[in-house]
């Protein structure tokens, strides 16, 4: 071999070798330092990140499943993160409980829900560094409520760092008593922003999450839910109904009993046998106010409810 091309070859063999090493040793570098995993598998989101930036995660789901997200660029606070095999509605009341947004959705050919846009609209207070949901608990990931359930009273009795965190992901659990449980730890740890999710949870389109919310509401924040509780005197389900009536019956303030008596005069009739029914439920001379102020109603069915109280009080004097 000619003295000049056998040198040029032993450099040129030696480059590749460096550029091989140097190819190897990139790609371990980038795979170790790959803090970010989000995976989209049979309308199934999957989730991993150490430390990454909230707006980066939902970028990277947003390319991932096609959700046009906006308003998350100023969410820079490094998070850690961890769940896996949720669906894309939950994954993300997940990733966005400390913030306040909107989430658009439509109907899908077989019946359920995909969501379309996410509009990150604020915060509900100061992002945590950590907000790690990990499907290492498997008690938590439960399929069983009560497994669910047993497990969050334990954390609450051992009371760890992260117990918020646990507790904020339990407000969106299916199961109404894991949410109520959560929504009351939540406001005894003197926590305000549990209050907003109780307001949005009590306008809520599922029936489920209205009436569980409902029913914590006037337990926990007193006066200032009167308003909702009044709406959800006319809620199309009934129970929710039955369950705002409960509550604004229990409030020892006046607000409750001016909005029950208010629905005395609701264009609905059934609305009024409740109102009587609320009212009779704090007393006698409630009961009393309530049939006379009804006595004389346009319906049969609530003159009925008026006259059958009034001689039922009628004979309680009589004995």
């Amino acid at each position: 071999m000619i003295p000049g091309v056998e040198i040029a070859d032993k450099i040129i063999q030696k480059t590749l070798c460096l550029s091989l090493l140097f190819f190897v040793f990139s790609s371990q570098v980038l795979v170790e330092a790959a803090p970010l995993e989000v995976e989209w598998k049979g309308c199934l989101l999957n989730v991993t990140a150490e430390g990454v930036p909230l707006s980066s995660i939902l970028k990277e789901v947003s390319r991932k499943t096609g959700l046009e997200v906006r308003g998350s660029e100023h969410l820079k606070e490094p998070v850690t993160v961890h769940f896996s095999n949720l669906t894309l509605s939950k994954g993300l009341k997940r990733l966005l409980a400390y913030l306040n947004y909107i989430l658009l959705e439509e109907s899908t050919p077989d019946g359920d829900s995909l969501p379309t846009l996410l509009l990150v609209v604020g915060s509900n207070g100061t992002m945590p560094m950590d907000i790690t949901f990990s499907d290492k608990d498997n008690d938590l990931q439960s399929p069983d409520p009560n497994t669910r359930l047993s497990r969050i009273q334990e954390l609450l009795r051992t009371n760890p760092d992260q117990i918020e965190n646990i507790l904020y992901a339990a407000t969106q659990d299916p199961d109404p008593s894991i949410r109520q449980l959560a929504y009351k730890h939540l406001y005894e740890r003197g926590d305000k922003r549990v209050a907003d999710i109780l307001l949005n949870d009590a306008r809520n389109k599922d029936s489920d999450i209205r009436k569980s919310a409902i029913l914590s509401l006037g337990e926990l924040s007193g006066s200032d839910a009167v308003e909702i509780l009044r709406d959800a005197t006319s809620d199309k389900n009934i129970d929710i109904r039955y369950a705002a009536f409960q509550q604004l019956s229990q409030m020892a303030s006046h607000e409750g009993l001016s909005a029950i008596r208010a629905r005395l005069t609701h264009p609905d009739p059934e609305i009024r046998i409740m109102a009587i029914e609320a009212m009779a439920s704090k007393g006698e001379d409630f009961a009393f106010e309530a049939a006379m102020s009804t006595l004389h109603d346009s319906d049969e069915l609530v003159r009925s409810k008026a006259d059958g109280l009034i001689h039922e009080l009628g004979a309680k004097e009589r004995r």
